[in-house]
């Protein structure tokens, strides 16, 4: 890939310190992006990109995406795009979409079940590559949104880590992105003019992530500094505060 303008200032520093912090990812690994198409992910695998070519780490970078059933997608935009970056690019079809229609007949919830689901088929393509981490364009708005999703329908203080090992199958899940708020992928996409698919899903924009992210945005068009004091609270939680858990005895 040709080198970009200097982003440093604007994002890349955060995303090296993410990747620092958490011990993302090793030398030599062989790291594998989970691409959608969306704005997140295809920002996640523009940056690997570069901080592969142009930063201290030193791994292998892959990419794949699936093509779920939800109607005709276009690849070939983002079959360009990892042409450009030197990106190999996988594309896996499987019929999720059926899979989730019928499921939904017996109550089952389609968003979980379809997050399982990919989840699953990233993982067995990655181990089939021999990568050693898969990345995910999680960034600083899907944290938040995720821990109001188990407050407010599990009652549980929680959401997803930057890194995670996967003791079943010994990949870990990396989310490199997390320090950035959401508006910052989707500025890199528009000034780099990278390809979008746009979400074919018929849940999109029905789901409840979509009512946490109302309520994010609007906290944090109250309180400008919401979204950064909320990453500085999750590393920053005073256990003698909280309350002893039930089961402690």
């Amino acid at each position: 890939m040709g080198k970009p303008r200097n982003y440093r200032k604007w994002f890349l520093t955060r995303v090296k310190k993410a990747i620092g912090d958490y011990r993302m990812i090793a030398e030599g690994d062989r790291v594998v992006a989970g691409v959608s198409g969306g704005k997140d992910s295809t920002a996640l695998l523009f940056i690997l990109a570069y901080l592969r070519d142009y930063s201290h780490f030193r791994f292998e970078l892959e990419a794949v995406m699936l093509d779920m059933g939800w109607g005709a997608v276009d690849f070939e935009p983002h079959r360009e795009l990892c042409r450009r970056l030197g990106v190999p690019l996988y594309i896996k079809p499987y019929p999720i979409s059926r899979v989730i229609r019928e499921k939904e007949k017996e109550g089952m919830n389609p968003c979980h079940l379809c997050g399982k689901l990919r989840a699953g088929i990233l993982n067995t393509i990655a181990l089939e590559l021999g990568a050693h981490r898969v990345a995910l364009g999680h960034h600083l708005d899907d944290v938040i949104e995720t821990w109001f999703l188990n407050l407010i329908f599990t009652g549980q203080m929680k959401t997803f880590r930057p890194s995670t090992f996967l003791s079943n199958t010994g990949l870990t899940l990396i989310r490199p992105l997390v320090y950035l708020p959401e508006r910052i992928t989707g500025g890199l996409v528009q000034s780099e003019g990278l390809p979008v698919i746009k979400n074919p899903c018929p849940y999109n924009g029905f789901t409840k992530r979509d009512e946490m992210k109302r309520i994010v945005n609007e906290l944090a068009g109250r309180y400008p500094d919401f979204r950064e004091r909320f990453l500085t609270g999750l590393q920053n939680v005073s256990r003698e505060n909280m309350w002893k858990q039930r089961n402690e005895g």
